[in-house]
């Protein structure tokens, strides 16, 4: 085994024995208006600390409900922001934070911030699994010159996890969750 994977074993094994809680989101689009619609925390048991469908304060796009099917309809009628991020962030506060594209999801939730109104002042703790696992997995990219990044479902399937990535903030934290644990079993 080579020394690159070894250590991306031992760093999921440290990160798990830290109990942490594992972060997903998912929003309106990619890009610099784009909003938060449903972000959900659980921890390392698997149990759900926080599962919040939330009304962005833009439409969702119709390509964007293809693929993680939430509608504006079923948003609609669901607290905004402001009032969901008090509870999420109580379940982050003081906890590593696990996520699978960290910089994705930290990136919507300071544009989700900011759009409402709020001031970013968090100093989250957190571990991006996907570029963890992309050690793991070790395949290199000679144009970005670091390891190949592979998305949560490649992940999952190449490690043999039964979980879909169905593009919803809690089961995407399972997947993400059991791929982690996969890293920090595998010998």
């Amino acid at each position: 085994m080579n020394a690159a994977r070894q250590q991306a074993i031992e760093n999921a094994r440290q990160v798990l024995a830290r109990n942490p809680v594992f972060l997903d989101t998912e929003t309106t689009g990619l890009d610099q208006r784009a909003q938060i619609v449903e972000i959900a925390v659980i921890d390392t048991n698997g149990d759900v600390l926080s599962d919040n469908l939330v009304r962005p304060t833009v439409i969702i796009p119709p390509d964007v409900i293809r693929v993680h099917h939430i509608t504006n309809e079923m948003v609609a009628d669901q607290k905004p922001w402001v009032a969901v991020w008090p509870e999420v962030r109580s379940v982050l506060f003081n906890r590593l934070v696990a996520i699978f594209n960290e910089e994705f999801d930290m990136r919507m939730m300071q544009q989700t911030h900011r759009q409402s109104g709020l001031e970013w002042k968090e100093r989250l703790q957190t571990i991006c699994v996907m570029k963890l696992y992309a050690q793991f997995r070790g395949e290199w990219d000679p144009r970005r010159r670091s390891y190949r990044y592979f998305s949560l479902d490649d992940a999952g399937k190449q490690c043999g996890i039964p979980l879909l990535n169905s593009h919803r903030a809690a089961d995407d934290c399972q997947l993400t969750r059991a791929l982690l644990q996969a890293m920090a079993e595998a010998k």
